[in-house]
């Protein structure tokens, strides 16, 4: 009996190591995940690439419907880091040493991305940075889109000693919704919550509250909870702007019928687009 009892005991522990060690390999740059959970093991993502900040730049990990959990980006290798492409995709516990063009974008309608547990870093360093002056972590395309936030952290590293002429001004923003791309609509619904913030970000989130020549019922909205920011400075009496600045309001564009950037409203607080109060704000 006890024969038969050890004998099931490593069959069941050889069938789970054959598993880990499959998910590890299929841990590389291209691949595409659908409708399964795929978990790295904690080991980095092998391949990839990073000319800059450039959009024209491939996906590392494709999601259709799918779950990565357990992985590392390391510096140099994320390109345009991870995009959801279909149905629901989870990003768990994944850490990007540096963060290339984007992290994580939504690239389809109607899809709803979550993300959790992870860590993104940024180096605004000439010698260090692969990726040039960091513009935003998280990408937010297509329309009907949903994607939450929670229990992660983003890090903006400043380069050491003066910054160098490559970098100019602050970093980009967390999360940001398309300002000008082709057929660009909305609507588009973030949540942010448990989320700490490092570095001289320039702010927190970017959503379109209007798109010029659609309905003026179609907007982006993101709903913050619970956000902790590095020397963060809330504004004071009746003035609207923080430092950083934690939501800013765009008029979003369709590039194919209007050119130039999409232009900037301000920061606000507690309307239809940006639904977050001062008090859900502190600093680190």
């Amino acid at each position: 009996m006890d024969h038969f009892y050890k004998l099931a005991i490593a069959t069941v522990l050889l069938l789970a190591m054959s598993t880990h060690v499959q998910a590890n390999t299929r841990c590389k740059a291209g691949a595409t995940f659908t409708n399964e959970t795929v978990d790295c093991g904690g080991t980095y993502v092998t391949g990839g690439s990073c000319s800059g900040d450039g959009d024209g730049q491939s996906a590392v990990i494709i999601l259709k419907n799918a779950t990565i959990k357990n992985a590392k980006f390391a510096q140099g290798r994320s390109s345009k880091g991870i995009w959801c492409e279909s149905g629901t995709c989870n990003v768990d516990n994944v850490t990007f040493d540096e963060v290339c063009e984007d992290a994580v974008s939504t690239r389809k309608d109607g899809v709803t991305l979550n993300i959790k547990n992870s860590t993104f870093k940024n180096v605004m360093s000439k010698d260090k940075s692969y990726g040039g002056k960091p513009d935003k972590f998280i990408q937010v395309n297509g329309k009907n889109v949903k994607v939450n936030i929670e229990n992660s952290n983003f890090h903006i590293v400043p380069a050491s000693g003066s910054v160098p002429d490559k970098i100019t001004g602050k970093a980009g923003k967390v999360v940001r919704t398309c300002g000008n791309c082709s057929g660009n609509e909305g609507p588009r619904t973030i949540t942010m919550k448990n989320v700490n913030v490092y570095g001289p970000i320039d702010a927190i989130a970017g959503v379109n509250a209007m798109y010029r020549g659609l309905n003026s019922g179609i907007r982006d909205t993101i709903t913050i909870t619970n956000l902790k920011v590095q020397d963060y400075q809330a504004p004071s009496g009746s003035a609207v702007k923080s430092t950083p600045e934690i939501c800013q309001e765009f008029e979003g564009i369709d590039k194919n019928k209007h050119s130039g950037d999409s232009p900037k409203l301000g920061q606000a607080w507690q309307t239809t687009s940006c639904k977050v109060s001062t008090s859900n704000v502190s600093k680190l």
